[in-house]
């Protein structure tokens, strides 16, 4: 019986030890992180352009990031303020109409002590971005003006660096600033317009588009063809572009 009894003790102590043991186990282990942000860029909204970006951490200092954004075709945001920057007579802006989506994977690295997901941040990307675009070129016939519409899609893909800083809103609420991201790359694409032209608005179509090209920044219209069922314009070359804004985020 006394046997009995002191084996039941030892198993009970044992049993109390364990308790207390995973008790202070538990008690000292480290509260789960949230390793996962969903992000919505509210300065972008502005533009028509509706870009989500979901933000994992993958280190203690690390993260990846991959961004999706769309615009929807129509005409170009603030309009009015952009024909009076951009003083062009070729290009009919009114007119002008353009869509896109494009895709950003990135690799971020944080430098504060607080790690992933807080503080100070560099991040290389890659931005790859697919446009659908309306480009109006005024021309003459005689003494009449009119507007040639080149219509088609471009591609670009360019590679930069995103300084940003992430600060903690609440528990869950999370304020990401896209301080300065500039990159470059290439681009590629076609726009055609089609027409019966005579040879006079061949002529002042060629004078326009050449002008056009001119002024295109990064020289990125590489070639125009102009004959009497209309005209194309090859977009190929260097191109370059700035991420920046705010993003309001939900971690979890």
């Amino acid at each position: 019986m006394l046997k009995t009894i002191r084996i039941g003790s030892i198993f009970y102590l044992c049993l109390m030890c364990s308790i207390g043991f995973a008790q202070e186990e538990k008690s000292e282990a480290e509260p789960l992180q949230k390793k996962n942000v969903v992000k919505l860029n509210v300065t972008a909204l502005a533009f028509r352009n509706i870009s989500l970006q979901y933000e994992r951490q993958i280190g203690k200092r690390t993260s990846i990031a991959a961004q999706v954004r769309t615009i929807p075709y129509g005409k170009l945001p603030f309009q009015s303020t952009f024909e009076n920057i951009e003083d062009n007579g070729d290009v009919p802006f009114d007119q002008f109409k353009f869509g896109s989506f494009g895709v950003t994977p990135e690799l971020r690295f944080y430098l504060g002590k607080k790690g992933a997901l807080h503080g100070f941040y560099i991040g290389p990307f890659i931005n790859y971005s697919n446009y659908k675009m309306d480009l109006p070129i005024s021309y003459t016939s005689g003494t009449t003006e009119k507007t040639g519409v080149f219509n088609g899609k471009l591609n670009t893909i360019t590679g930069g660096i995103q300084f940003g800083s992430q600060f903690s809103l609440g528990k869950k609420i999370v304020l990401d600033w896209w301080i300065f991201g500039p990159n470059y790359g290439t681009a590629d694409g076609t726009l055609n317009f089609a027409a019966a032209l005579t040879q006079l608005e061949q002529d002042d179509l060629r004078r326009e588009l050449e002008d056009v090209k001119n002024e295109a920044p990064f020289e990125t219209i590489k070639s125009y063809n102009v004959d009497n069922n209309g005209a194309s314009v090859e977009v190929k070359g260097p191109w370059g572009g700035m991420r920046g804004g705010f993003l309001l985020g939900f971690r979890f």
